[in-house]
C-alpha cells in the first residue's frame, strides 16, 4: 500500500481517488474494539565485570544521607533578667529531631513545631545579683544517627 492511498492524499495526477475519500468519511457502523496493548518485555541482562562493563566496577550509591546543619538560631529578647520570659526559634534541616538549648549551666529541650522549625519559650527564675554579663546560649541539633551540629547566640543578663 502507497502513502497516497493510505492517507488519501492526491497521487501523481492531482485528483483525489474515490476509493480513498470514502474511507475518510466518518461512517455510522459501530467501531470494533481494539484488542488490548500487550506489555512490553525487555530481556534483562546482568552486568559482567570487564573493561567492556565499567559500570559493573562501580559500587552502588544511595542518595546522600545530608548531615545536621542549624540553618538560623534567635533569641529574643537579647537583653534579660529574673522574671524575663525568652522565646528561641531554630531553622534546622528537615533530618534533625531534637534541639537543646545550653545556658549558663543549664539545659532545656527546644519543642519541634514542624520539619526543620523548633521553637519554644521559658520564663527565668529569679537571678543572683552576680549572674549579671554576657552569655552563649548553644543549640545543639541531632538527627536520627545521633550526628549533631550546634550555633551560638549572645545574650545578656542585667
Amino acid at each position: 500500500m502507497t502513502a497516497c492511498a493510505r492517507t488519501g492524499s492526491s497521487g501523481p495526477t492531482g485528483a483525489r481517488s474515490p476509493s480513498s475519500t470514502a474511507r475518510l468519511r466518518p461512517s455510522s457502523a459501530p467501531v470494533a474494539a481494539r484488542p488490548a496493548a500487550r506489555p512490553i518485555r525487555a530481556a534483562v541482562r546482568p552486568l559482567r565485570a570487564g573493561p567492556e562493563h565499567p559500570v559493573a566496577d562501580r559500587p552502588a550509591t544511595s542518595a546522600p544521607d545530608p548531615r545536621p546543619y542549624i540553618l538560623g538560631a534567635s533569641v529574643s529578647p537579647s537583653v534579660v533578667g529574673s522574671g524575663t520570659t525568652v522565646h528561641a526559634v531554630v531553622r534546622t534541616t528537615p533530618g534533625v529531631v531534637t534541639v537543646v538549648a545550653f545556658a549558663g549551666g543549664s539545659s532545656m529541650a527546644v519543642p519541634r513545631v514542624g520539619p526543620g522549625l523548633f521553637e519554644g519559650s521559658t520564663t527565668l527564675p529569679p537571678l543572683p545579683p552576680f549572674a549579671r554579663g554576657s552569655y552563649a546560649v548553644t543549640f545543639v541539633a541531632r538527627d536520627a544517627r545521633g550526628r549533631s551540629t550546634q550555633s551560638a547566640v549572645g545574650v545578656s543578663v542585667r
